[in-house]
């Protein structure tokens, strides 16, 4: 091998990796023996009993029971450690922002979620979330819990590497910056992701061992965008903002979008489309600032309930999903659709019309091995936000010298 090329790793970089080897594999496999994380990762006991001391140390992990499932003298078992410090989800949508509060071991700590108006200033909006946020860290504090980041779920053109809404073609925001403010303000890591790339997130790392390495995450509710994977890795595109479907031409004479294009696909089968089509069979929506029950749930429970002008316009929405999704398969090949955002609880009544449709105009040979799920959650992306905190964590072990 040429010197040039070579890669050369001094005794540090190799302790770090053996730190992050440690950390993946308790994450994925739950509890384990310093002699099952030597035997599964091909390393001597000496050097798991040298980095699981300085996960110990960090905090990052902890012993709990004995392993009385083999032969000899028992041995502690290693979990990472839930309490070692906690993480902040947001969820910024076009109608609502919800926030989510957390330890490392996911367990719910606080939560909010308010309403707010597209024609508010986006400085006006975003100070908002910034009281909320110190309320939620404030919670970590009284808990003397340290926070390892904020993850921030965003609906539009989000230019990942500087953390700023480039573009809402729904909003009509722009050049909108948010990491580097808080960042500043909060003094934690922020990490910025379009909210279709974040519930593409979220929805693989809900079942992470059985998650496929090409799935399309499409997310629908007062917008509609697509999280797109490839081999195991996310399509981000040159500046972060593919996925964008929701802006795609659809209908020729459709209704004019608030992008400023008429007939866009998101016209169709997003919110104010279920609303408009809801209201011309003669469903009245419940909308009004301060109604009890949210809108999407009162839909929910007409459907439930067999009304039938309901369960026809729900119809025509997952026809149009389909046929639109359709499109997506026959461009990438994904072996599963995740149909996800606000939207969930209506798609679920619709979820055979949906596939249905995709499989009518898509050839049948890019089907075979196509799965179609509407998501058990309307959180993908704050649990996407969680998982890419975590992730941050797990590769940058706060141990020593090797601190970032």
């Amino acid at each position: 091998m040429d010197i040039l090329t070579k890669q050369r790793y001094d005794r540090s970089d190799i302790r770090r990796l053996n730190a992050i080897n440690v950390l993946d594999l308790l994450r994925n496999q739950g509890a384990l023996s310093r002699a099952n994380i030597a035997s599964r990762l091909g390393l001597t006991r000496a050097t798991v009993s040298n980095i699981v001391a300085d996960l110990l140390e960090a905090s990052l992990i902890s012993e709990t029971t004995y392993d009385g499932g083999r032969a000899g003298r028992p041995g502690l078992l290693l979990e990472l450690n839930p309490w070692s410090g906690c993480m902040l989800a947001v969820d910024i949508d076009l109608d609502r922002i919800s926030l989510l509060l957390t330890n490392i071991g996911e367990e719910v700590l606080w939560r909010e979620s308010i309403s707010y108006d597209l024609k508010e200033s986006p400085g006006k909006t975003l100070e908002q979330v910034a009281l909320l946020i110190e309320d939620a860290l404030a919670v970590g504090r009284d808990r003397e819990l340290q926070c390892y980041g904020i993850g921030v779920a965003w609906a539009g053109l989000v230019d990942r590497v500087d953390g700023q809404l480039a573009y809402g073609p729904t909003s009509g925001w722009e050049h909108v910056t948010l990491k580097a403010d808080w960042e500043k303000r909060f003094a934690v890591p922020v990490f910025v992701e379009n909210e279709a790339h974040a519930g593409a997130i979220g929805a693989r790392y809900v079942e992470t061992n059985a998650a496929p390495q090409n799935f399309i995450y499409i997310s629908l509710g007062v917008g509609l965008a697509a999280g797109v994977y490839i081999d195991g890795n996310l399509m981000r595109g040159e500046r972060g903002f593919a996925g964008q479907v929701g802006h795609t031409s659809f209908d020729a004479n459709g209704v004019k979008c608030r992008c400023g294009k008429e007939g866009c696909w998101l016209t169709e089968i997003g919110s104010s489309a279920v609303i408009r089509k809801l209201a011309d069979v003669g469903v009245d929506v419940p909308q009004e600032e301060g109604a009890e029950v949210d809108w999407i749930d009162w839909v929910a429970e007409k459907a439930e309930q067999g009304d039938s002008s309901v369960l026809k316009v729900l119809d025509d929405v997952g026809q149009k999903f389909g046929t639109g999704a359709a499109r997506l398969v026959q461009a990438f090949n994904p072996s599963l659709i995740v149909v996800g955002g606000r939207l969930c609880p209506l798609m679920k009544f619709v979820e055979p019309v949906i596939k249905e449709a995709i499989l009518a105009e898509t050839m049948s040979c890019m089907t075979d091995p196509l799965t179609v799920v509407v998501s058990q959650t309307n959180e993908d992306q704050l649990r996407g936000c969680l998982a890419t905190v975590i992730n941050h964590v797990m590769e940058n072990p706060a141990i020593g010298e090797l601190s970032k």
